[in-house]
């Protein structure tokens, strides 16, 4: 290892030397914010030298590996530090050099440190920095003075370009040469030599990392892509970017981190943390691990092929076949991140025509169901871990007579936080929920009455139309005449109903139609502004009240259970997940509470105490939901004294049809 100490721009305007930033290192990205205190920087050090002070600013080490590029050709510095410094050091000579009127001064900032004399005009030496190639463009075309297109002008590199020339276009020629002169040369660096082949100890990888281990970390898509390339020279390192890498940012723009953790889930069919800041070094080491002994090539083409598929689990690229597209879309509104992995490989397999079209839009339907069903009722747990795993089974989901009832066997198989919901379960959720305030932005009811509308009618309303709209039909607030309409009754009908699913309806209109009368609202409804879904159950009604939204949610709730939200007639009331093996004393009551919804129970020690089931877990009792051990206890201390120690299993103490539910058989 050699350390130098010497001047920034000195090093710049060597003819003998081409910086090159080697793929691994990240794309440039300082922020504006950053390039601000470099300015002051520069600033202040001009100020300081123009009255006499002989000040320098010391702007970190640079840390290179020297490779011969041959008889004639400069010799090129692999930067292993120094990047993001370099690079915006050189946008502000470029700015400089543009906004200074001088045109030999011009030249000569142009020739002494942007381009090589020594190399020859077209070839990757003639400008002093070589960039990676997703700033390249940019960057080459500032360099050599040429106009930029309007597709390069949001990339990071304009953009701090253009702050600087914004900032510095308002100075005389006279105090832009001394922010040049006493300024940024007077800006130091310690110059850092690796010569790894002599000292093995000297490795680019380690020392990269360990640079790069305070302030922001590197992502695991800089990890891994540094880990990969690292041990090549540079011109293969450019061979398998340009070749593999580059084809992954693109497709992928800002989403590489996260698409490596799922490439590594379906790689092992097992579940990992999400990739977060917090965790990349965590999902590194799983990388190195996962990967040590794999021939670099092959894993970039892997990567590659993996890749294709997953844009389309994302949405980020069409199949090309509208029905596949509007089922991936209706996942990823549904938030279907923790099944990218195992949607990713389904539609590998349908790219190799192990799938049909028919057959792979049927297993998207079904994750749909499956994810749909479990959000009515606000269940999310685990889904995270199952999917991956999930993928080691896709064979046999291949390979079946029924790809359906198979794959709902798969979604059934599972513990109890994973479970398909059943009709009955989802039913008597649908009665009681809050349906308008399902799931964040109402996604979820604004995407279950777009599908109503797409079985009535054949087609679905555009998701972007801006006039689409979630409707009370009964009003949030109600007006005087709603509540004459109402009648005695109409406080506790608007508390009970407004946001029930019967008294929501989806419409395309303009503006919100508030507390207009339900005359007024039929009217639109019945016009451009109602969608089928608005009409059916509605228009017919001389009144909106009570029984009119009990019928309206009779008529949507059999809509969605039998037909929008289908399972297998074999999974419609069953208990599906892995159900619990044993004897008594491993009881789980869910498994005879999810056959038993919409049924009362007695309570044995005193049958005239009734409750009725609402879910697999909770009866309701008094206007109130409970768990059977909670509502046990509350009855007992309701009669006496009871220990604060006192345990009660429920299922011994309530009964259906006259047999308590421990002993049921169902």
């Amino acid at each position: 290892m050699k350390a130098t100490p010497t001047y920034l721009l000195d090093s710049l305007s060597s003819n003998d030397v081409t910086f090159f930033i080697p793929p691994y290192q990240r794309n440039y990205e300082w922020s504006t914010d950053t390039c601000k205190v470099l300015l002051a920087d520069v600033q202040k050090v001009a100020s300081s030298n123009a009255g006499g002070a002989k000040t320098e600013h010391f702007f970190g080490s640079i840390v290179y590996v020297v490779e011969d590029a041959g008889f004639g050709v400069p010799a090129r510095y692999v930067l292993t530090d120094g990047q993001q410094r370099i690079t915006t050091t050189m946008l502000l000579l470029m700015a400089l050099r543009d906004s200074i009127d001088d045109a030999e001064y011009q030249e000569t900032i142009q020739k002494r440190f942007l381009e090589n004399d020594r190399a020859g005009e077209g070839t990757e030496f003639k400008i002093k920095l070589k960039q990676v190639e997703s700033d390249w463009e940019a960057y080459k075309l500032l360099a050599l003075r040429h106009e930029i297109p309007g597709d390069q002008k949001n990339s990071t590199v304009y953009q701090n370009y253009m702050f600087f020339r914004r900032a510095i276009d308002p100075l005389t020629d006279t105090d832009k040469k001394g922010f040049l002169e006493r300024g940024l040369m007077k800006f130091s660096t310690i110059s850092i030599q690796l010569e790894p082949d002599r000292n093995p100890w000297e490795n680019p990888q380690e020392i990269f990392e360990s640079m790069n281990s305070l302030g922001q970390p590197l992502s695991l898509a800089d990890l891994a892509r540094n880990y990969l390339l690292m041990g090549k020279n540079s011109r293969e390192q450019t061979a398998l970017y340009n070749e593999f890498w580059l084809t992954l940012e693109k497709r992928l723009p800002g989403r590489l981190s996260e698409f490596l953790r799922d490439w590594m889930q379906a790689d092992q069919h097992k579940s990992f943390k999400v990739a977060r800041e917090n965790n990349y070094k965590e999902l590194y080491s799983l990388f190195k691990e996962i990967t040590r002994g794999r021939h670099v090539e092959d894993l970039f083409q892997d990567f590659v092929r993996f890749s294709r598929p997953y844009a389309l689990a994302c949405g980020l690229e069409s199949t090309g076949v509208p029905r596949i597209d509007q089922t991936i879309f209706d996942l990823n509104v549904i938030g279907v991140a923790p099944a990218y992995s195992y949607l990713t490989e389904v539609l590998g397999a349908w790219e190799s025509g192990q799938l049909s079209d028919a057959q792979v839009e049927s297993v998207l339907i079904a994750v749909r169901t499956y994810l749909l069903r479990r959000r009515v009722l606000g269940i999310t747990q685990a889904e995270n871990k199952f999917f991956p795993a999930l993928g080691a089974r896709l064979g046999d989901l291949i390979a079946s007579t029924s790809l359906t009832e198979t794959l709902f066997a798969q979604l059934s198989s599972q513990e109890y936080a994973l479970r398909l919901p059943n009709d009955d379960e989802l039913g008597v959720r649908l009665v009681s929920m809050n349906f308008y305030n399902l799931g964040r932005s109402r996604n979820y009811p604004r995407l279950l009455l777009s599908l109503a509308e797409e079985l009535l009618t054949k087609s679905r309303p555009a998701w972007d139309d801006a006039h689409l709209q979630l409707e009370h039909i009964m009003p949030q607030k109600l007006s005087s005449q709603w509540r004459s309409a109402l009648g005695g009754s109409a406080d506790q009908i608007h508390q009970d109903l407004v946001n029930n699913i019967g008294n929501i309806t989806l419409i395309r209109h303009n503006q919100e139609l508030g507390n207009r009368s339900f005359a007024e609202k039929k009217s639109l409804y019945s016009a451009k502004s109602g969608l089928q879904v608005a009409q059916n159950h509605v228009v017919d009604r001389d009144a909106w009240d009570a029984a009119s939204i009990l019928e309206r949610q009779q008529y949507m709730i059999g809509m969605l259970v039998k037909d929008i939200l289908r399972i297998p007639q074999k999974f419609t009331h069953g208990s599906n997940w892995a159900q619990v093996q044993g004897d008594s004393s491993q009881f789980d009551s869910r498994q005879i509470l999810n056959q038993l919804i919409g049924e009362t129970l007695q309570y044995v020690p005193n049958p005239s105490i009734v409750a009725q089931v609402v879910s697999d877990s909770k009866v309701l009792f008094e206007g109130k939901e409970w768990s059977l051990s909670p509502l046990t206890r509350e009855l007992k201390e309701r009669d006496g004294a009871v220990s604060k120690s006192s345990q009660f299993q429920g299922a011994l103490y309530w009964s259906w049809d006259g047999t308590r539910l421990v002993d049921l058989d169902i």
